[in-house]
């Protein structure tokens, strides 16, 4: 199953993750976006708490698709219980742990923790912009390294949302191909 998870403010109408869930809806993807509670006022602990309920109700390994704080959601989950049920995770954008913005207080600073990504590393992401408000590019780079996941830059995407132009965005989907979570149909 494929979970995709919002940061602040969620994913509105005319975001990338809006466009992944049709597309992927259209092709008979099994996919889940669940509502994160108190978007504009996120508390940690409960949107954790609401991602493993989803890994938890799963019949098959999570792929998670995350965009902005719903990185660190996924990271706090990792750390927590560690990466039981979940096969891969797409970082896009998370912001700075660094990151001066009392509503996400809770989130920060992401546990970062290796070992407990350690067994999905190989087939996790992170995709970040050089010119994102929220994060720099090094950071990026070194929060991939500390994750252990690769790291995908892009140039001038500002921070992968509606804002910086990103509606239906194709790299999503490509990735979710690269790491096998989409079923392949015979006759392709």
């Amino acid at each position: 199953m494929i979970v995709l998870v919002s940061g602040f403010d969620g994913s509105g109408p005319g975001h990338w993750q809006r466009w992944l869930e049709e597309d992927l809806r259209r092709s008979a993807v099994e996919v889940s976006f669940p509502a994160l509670p108190d978007p504009t006022a996120p508390r940690c602990d409960v949107w954790v708490d609401r991602l493993a309920a989803e890994v938890e109700r799963s019949m098959r390994p999570v792929t998670f698709v995350c965009h902005s704080l719903g990185c660190w959601a996924v990271d706090h989950l990792i750390s927590r219980r560690g990466s039981a049920g979940i096969a891969a995770a797409l970082l896009v954008a998370p912001p700075s742990p660094y990151l001066l913005f009392e509503a996400v207080e809770s989130f920060l600073p992401p546990p970062l923790d290796q070992a407990a990504w350690a067994p999905i590393a190989s087939r996790s992401t992170m995709i970040g912009s050089d010119d994102d408000d929220f994060t720099t590019i090094e950071e990026f780079r070194d929060l991939a390294a500390q994750l252990g996941v690769s790291f995908e830059p892009l140039l001038g995407a500002g921070h992968i949302n509606t804002s910086s132009g990103f509606g239906p965005w194709p790299r999503a989907r490509a990735w979710l191909d690269e790491v096998g979570a989409l079923p392949h149909r015979s006759g392709r």
